[in-house]
């Protein structure tokens, strides 16, 4: 099945129609990478949602999803948490955490549809799942599974949103003495998911309720887990540097600096970078 290529929808206006724009590859550019895997099976997509009374470009939603390897169909099911989920926010006219949680809800149950008509009931398709919906001044965010969303802010970086993999429960483990350092690193079960979009009940979902502030100069990054080849430290250091120039070149150095890493199992790799001027 061939999918639609990534992409920015409904691109704001020229940099003259508002200040207040937020413009692509300027403040906002999304890049991916297949890595060694046979297929791209991450989705992305920058949405321009502002209001009606709104100048365009003033409130942006981006969606990622990382299709689950080991199931039929990763790539489907990506697209279709995150072409769905644009779609039923859209619709939606409920306060921003509870639009955006039903706009998931309403993708996920997008999901279960099409795994009935396909019969995939041995290994139904999922994927994670990333949504940010923000303005200059504020965040809302959701996600399920491992992806990531992180925030540099005066030169530190931070992860925003829960991860639902087993890799936290390990570290804590780590933490009380029962795991070493590289036991914790190298166990088996560390990518594992207690929670992904499948089409079932959404058992664990990280929402932000209450508006995350921002402030100007703070750099945005929704990426699917194949960026964790980077180290903490690595990341940071490197978009510390990044603060001059536009998210289009940040979003480049961050898929050249994991080429670079030359990892020999290196995972999908999609990062959607977002400056607040």
């Amino acid at each position: 099945m061939s999918l639609p290529q990534p992409k920015n929808e409904e691109p704001p206006s020229p940099p003259d129609a508002a200040r207040d724009s937020l413009l692509p590859e300027r403040d906002f550019a999304g890049r991916q990478f297949i890595g060694t895997r046979e297929k791209q099976e991450d989705y992305y997509a920058f949405s321009d949602v502002s209001g009606p009374k709104e100048p365009k470009g003033t409130r942006l939603l981006v969606a990622l999803g990382d299709g689950l390897g080991a199931h039929l169909g990763g790539n489907i099911a990506s697209y279709t948490i995150v072409d769905e989920f644009l779609k039923a926010y859209k619709r939606g006219t409920l306060s921003e955490a509870w639009r955006m949680r039903v706009a998931l809800e309403a993708a996920n149950d997008k999901l279960n549809e099409i795994t009935m008509r396909l019969a995939m009931n041995t290994a139904p398709m999922g994927s994670t799942f990333v949504g940010v919906s923000l303005t200059k001044q504020a965040m809302h965010w959701i996600s399920v599974g491992d992806s990531c969303l992180f925030l540099l802010r005066s030169g530190k970086l931070m992860r925003l949103n829960a991860d639902h993999s087993l890799a936290p429960i390990l570290d804590e483990r780590m933490r009380r003495g029962e795991l070493t350092i590289e036991e914790a690193a190298a166990h088996p079960d560390r990518h594992i998911l207690q929670s992904a979009c499948m089409g079932l009940p959404l058992t664990i979902v990280d929402a932000r309720m209450e508006p995350y502030p921002l402030k100007s100069g703070d750099l945005l990054v929704n990426a699917s887990d194949g960026v964790l080849t980077l180290g903490h430290q690595q990341m940071e250091e490197m978009l510390a540097f990044g603060r001059n120039t536009t998210a289009g070149k940040i979003a480049d150095a961050i898929v050249f600096a994991v080429r670079c890493a030359n990892h020999p199992r290196q995972d999908n790799v999609t990062v959607a970078v977002v400056k607040i001027p």
